[in-house]
């Protein structure tokens, strides 16, 4: 695609897809600013003066200076430049009209048809780590001629060849000797409060799970004294993480309500109308969807538990930022750099890219490790410490898998009209963790001590954590009699089968429900989880097969 410098604002499109419940369209005597999400201190209108006010000298450290999630598109006399916040939780992607001038979206779709891309103008090899994974690697999308707009990143669209450029990273290899641990009960403090000034007396929803990080934040709404909180559960009658969700909300004195899962609701709910709305305002053409809690929210919209007043607040993802992805091989790192380098690719490889074993070929993951290695020593990885070579793997599994598939759920809230909030990925949080020695992160040993030392609301010390229960009660004597047939045969042969033969019905959330049992149990492509099939669903939506090759049949 041709390109050609922006000289004027008068050059530029109004950018598509500013169309969801906090989108806000502000424009004043100076320009246009399109605005969805919220930033804390500032009004939209304060927000918009700003940014027009902004040049390409100060830009940068005017985004570096706001706290909130949101995305953004300013287009004045002297000011033009696209945005997202440090996790983008609200994606931007970009291409190149017919003139080859920049064109700005919030939408996948929406930019599909306005530059009209079909298969001609797939990238295969951006292809490539969305069949393993789900999602694309760097600021790839799914078109040769599109990119994304990271996490911290801003386009500035005047003067020159546009080219997205950082104001902030997060530079989680970057360890502080000054790193302070007895610093994180005030921060898990000052997280609830400004969640608490937020919501500011609405209802808050908390899908409550036997984990820790959705009973940090119902404990901690507990200990402040907010009262005016939901908690829910969903799955399958009788999950063992939904009892103990129960537990917790009793404990707390929250009102609980559970929604159940079952493969014929879920069946149907896949092959809704409204789902497919859900999943078309999910793609920014870099990552499949993320479905889990659709059915969950949208019992309780029509049930009348919550109203388009409620704020909702999930535990994404503690998880994550405390310590609890980094690889077994990264506590110890090797001493060479190459070696560290190797270590990490190896980790994402084995953790991320395995979504259908056949697909694993060595052509395959040299791909991959390719594009990964060239992002990683672009920010200088392993560098010369090896204390930091944990935090290289948590960038790359941040700007990719976190941001375009986890972080991305939000959608789903904003597809049904709701208002939420991240405090688990909140600047200041992030910006703790980021400084922090594996030695704080191995187990995520700081973040359980911390939590079971604080023991909010009383229910840390003798509520189990992810506790497990073979659900539903049909399958317990097949699955037992099955098991014991394969006393002989190892556990290796004992987990195929099992794979095979009941992990389509004993997932709590049924997700393997919006394809036919035979059609998963006969499948010899080797899925690890029901994503492997969202991806083929996502690609054959995209004229393209599981592998990523073309499908037949379909135009150019």
């Amino acid at each position: 695609m041709t390109s050609a410098t922006v000289d004027s604002r008068a050059d530029l499109a109004e950018p598509l897809g500013f169309s969801g419940p906090r989108a806000r369209q502000i424009r004043t005597d100076a320009g246009t600013v399109w605005f969805e999400g919220f930033v804390r201190n500032r009004s939209p209108e304060q927000l918009a003066t700003e940014a027009l006010a902004a040049t390409e000298a100060t830009v940068a450290a005017w985004l570096n200076g706001l706290d909130g999630f949101y995305r953004i598109v300013v287009l004045g006399r002297s000011a033009a430049f696209a945005a997202c916040d440090t996790v983008r939780s609200y994606p931007l992607i970009w291409g190149r009209d017919g003139t080859g001038l920049p064109c700005i979206s919030a939408s996948g779709p929406a930019l599909e048809t306005h530059l009209n891309l079909g298969q001609s103008d797939i990238d295969p090899g951006a292809v490539v780590p969305v069949t393993l994974s789900g999602f694309t690697i760097g600021n790839e999308t799914l078109y040769r001629d599109v990119q994304q707009i990271g996490p911290g990143e801003y386009l500035w669209l005047l003067s020159g060849e546009p080219e997205p450029k950082r104001y902030t990273v997060w530079d989680a290899w970057n360890v502080s000797a000054e790193f302070d641990p007895d610093a994180l009960p005030s921060l898990h403090e000052k997280l609830i409060d400004d969640l608490i000034r937020d919501a500011d007396g609405r209802q808050i929803l908390v899908p409550l799970s036997a984990g820790l990080d959705s009973r940090f934040i119902a404990s901690g709404l507990k200990a402040a004294g907010y009262d005016n909180v939901l908690t829910v559960a969903y799955g399958q009658k009788g999950n063992r993480e939904a009892e103990t969700s129960r537990e917790i909300a009793r404990r707390l004195g929250y009102e609980w309500r559970f929604v159940p899962y079952t493969n014929g609701a879920l069946s149907r709910m896949f092959r809704s109308d409204d789902y497919a709305a859900f999943k078309n305002l999910s793609d920014s053409l870099t990552s499949v969807h993320f479905p889990q809690e659709y059915h969950a929210i949208d019992t309780l919209l029509r049930q009348g538990d919550i109203d388009r007043d409620t704020v909702v607040v999930n535990g994404q993802s503690g998880d994550f930022i405390t310590g609890n992805h980094v690889p077994a091989s990264l506590f110890d790192p090797p001493d060479s750099e190459e070696a560290r380098l190797n270590a990490i690719v190896d980790g994402l490889l084995n953790k991320h890219y395995r979504q259908w074993a056949a697909l694993r070929t060595p052509e395959r993951l040299n791909t991959i490790a390719k594009k990964l290695r060239g992002l990683l020593q672009s920010v200088n990885a392993p560098g010369t410490d090896k204390n930091g070579a944990h935090g290289y793997y948590e960038f790359r599994e941040f700007w990719d898998r976190q941001s375009k598939y986890v972080i991305n759920g939000q959608r789903l809230y904003d597809h049904f009209g709701l208002d939420w909030r991240l405090p688990l990925w909140d600047r200041a949080y992030m910006d703790y963790w980021a400084r922090a020695p594996i030695s704080a992160k191995q187990g995520q040993s700081l973040y359980k001590q911390a939590l079971h030392q604080a023991n909010w609301a009383g229910v840390w010390r003798d509520i189990p954590v992810n506790p497990t229960r073979i659900r539903p009660l049909w399958i317990k004597p097949l699955r037992l009699a099955a098991k014991a047939a394969h006393v002989f045969a190892g556990r290796a042969a004992w987990h195929r089968f099992e794979k095979r033969y009941f992990e389509y019905w004993m997932g709590a959330t049924c997700a393997f429900a919006g394809w036919p049992y035979g059609t998963v149990r006969t499948d010899r492509r080797g899925h690890h989880s029901a994503i492997a099939w969202h991806i083929e669903d996502y690609l054959n939506n995209k004229g393209l097969a599981w592998d990523g090759s073309m499908l037949e049949g379909r135009a150019a």
